[in-house]
């Protein structure tokens, strides 16, 4: 009978295989080592974000780096640092450092995966009791 879903619901979360089985206890425990660069990535702000999200949209729609660059030009956006207008290099690089950025956030690597099956007998008192 569930108290409250919650509970129930967390508990679930916390389940780690054990079922009983006969006289036996069986557990299987997983241990998994992932690398990923995602907690040591430091965050852009929002209107720079935005700006390099339009880029890329623009480029996957068949802009060149010059089309980009003058589109960028006539909305009167400016270079973040030196408040120029953009060229098509800014653009292209700027391009090639966002999706490394991406490719770096997606892309987490699983190590290893470790399975350990672990029998336990269990006893019964009571019935010698």
């Amino acid at each position: 009978m569930w108290t409250n879903h919650a509970i129930w619901l967390s508990r679930l979360q916390w389940n780690n295989f054990r079922i009983i089985y006969g006289n036996y206890r069986i557990v299987v425990r997983f241990k998994v080592v992932i690398n990923s660069k995602i907690l040591g990535m430091i965050g852009l702000r929002d209107g720079r974000l935005d700006r390099l999200k339009l880029m890329n949209d623009l480029s996957k729609e068949g802009y060149t780096y010059q089309q980009i660059s003058t589109k960028l030009n006539e909305m009167g956006l400016t270079k973040v640092r030196t408040d120029t207008p953009y060229t098509k290099k800014d653009v292209s690089m700027g391009l090639m450092k966002y999706r490394r950025r991406m490719e770096r956030y997606n892309k987490p690597i699983i190590e290893s995966v470790k399975e350990e099956l672990v029998v336990i007998p269990l006893y019964i008192r009571e019935m010698y009791h």
